[in-house]
């Protein structure tokens, strides 16, 4: 009876949990499935001056890909696709990618070569315009070389005028047959990457009214340049302007510019006026005041004498011993005469 006490107990333990269970075990060997094949396909695209895009068709059995970009890991993903960011404008890259499982790794996908595109061209530098008739031409500093500019492409009134390719040294363009009146200019430049930024825009004239001719300075000073030129039929007077400044305005062929500074530059312009208003282009001429005079001095204007006539202190002296010598022999002739 005890045994059987004994064994109803103990099977109420293992029931209630008190007591374990005692269960056979049994050795199981986990086989890893086989590393997935290689990524096919796989294909560059969105290519920027610093990123790219890559993507393949996903691996069977594959948990996680590797991508190697010029032969360094560069990043894992967790699907058949992944961005690329960081790179260096107009520049060769090799990439491929590997599958991954529990395992081990696939062999590598075929390597692809991409190139990233050149920097977007930043503005130009402010173009220059030079008018005759109605004929503009144009210069203007080219973008550097890294920038591998293909096409320059120049906006008059806000439409595309004409496209220059680039050359070396500074970068020119001639337009032809311009219409009368008030233009605005501007050029941008274009790459493998895109088109850049207008440069800052510029306006000028077209005019078929001549401009003065013989523009010239006849006199000047410290303080003053006088000018003239040439008369212009029909004109009805002339603007003056100094260093792009409005100054005034002639009925006559000549002008005095006055209030300047001593030894100073200037650039002077003189536009032709019509009856009806419509003025010429600029006929420009640069100028420089004389420099201020030094305060009349005994010392100045010796020093400015001799300076003409460096001997000519030597020749006083001379005149002054000969004079002296003379004046001494009449002295002693009249003494022995005596």
């Amino acid at each position: 009876m005890k045994k059987i006490f004994c064994v109803l107990v103990m099977s109420i333990f293992i029931l209630m949990g008190i007591l374990p269970a005692y269960a056979t075990t049994t050795d199981v060997n986990i086989v890893p499935p086989p590393p997935p094949a290689a990524p096919i396909n796989v294909t560059v695209l969105a290519v920027t001056d610093t990123t790219a895009q890559v993507s393949w068709p996903g691996v069977t059995s594959a948990l996680q890909y590797t991508v190697y970009l010029n032969g360094q890991v560069y990043s894992g993903s967790n699907s058949p696709q992944a961005s690329i960011t960081g790179l260096t404008a107009h520049t060769n890259y090799t990439l491929y990618v590997i599958a991954n499982n529990t395992g081990g790794d696939s062999p590598q996908s075929t390597v692809v070569n991409f190139t990233t595109l050149s920097p977007i061209p930043i503005a130009l530098s402010v173009p220059t315009v030079t008018t005759t008739s109605t004929t503009a031409k144009l210069l203007w500093q080219p973008l550097a070389a890294n920038y591998n500019i293909t096409q320059y492409t120049v906006y008059v009134d806000g439409q595309a005028s004409t496209t220059v390719t680039p050359q070396p040294g500074m970068q020119t363009a001639t337009l032809n047959n311009l219409s009368v009146g008030s233009h605005t200019l501007a050029i941008t430049a274009t790459n493998d990457n895109r088109e850049g930024a207008l440069s800052q825009s510029v306006t000028f004239t077209i005019s078929t009214v001549p401009a003065p001719c013989g523009v010239q300075f006849y006199n000047k000073s410290a303080d003053s340049i006088w000018l003239n030129w040439q008369s212009v039929p029909g004109a009805a007077s002339y603007n003056i302007s100094i260093n792009g400044q409005a100054l005034g305005h002639t009925y006559q062929l000549s002008y005095i510019v006055q209030s300047l500074s001593a030894d100073t530059a200037y650039q002077i312009s003189v536009v032709t006026v019509m009856p009806d208003g419509e003025q010429s282009q600029n006929a420009n001429i640069t100028a420089q005041t004389e420099p201020l005079a030094p305060a009349m001095t005994i010392t100045n204007l010796q020093n400015s004498i001799f300076s003409y006539v460096p001997d000519l202190q030597i020749y006083i002296e001379l005149l002054f011993a000969v004079l002296a010598t003379l004046a001494i022999s009449k002295n002693l002739k009249s003494i022995f005469i005596r």
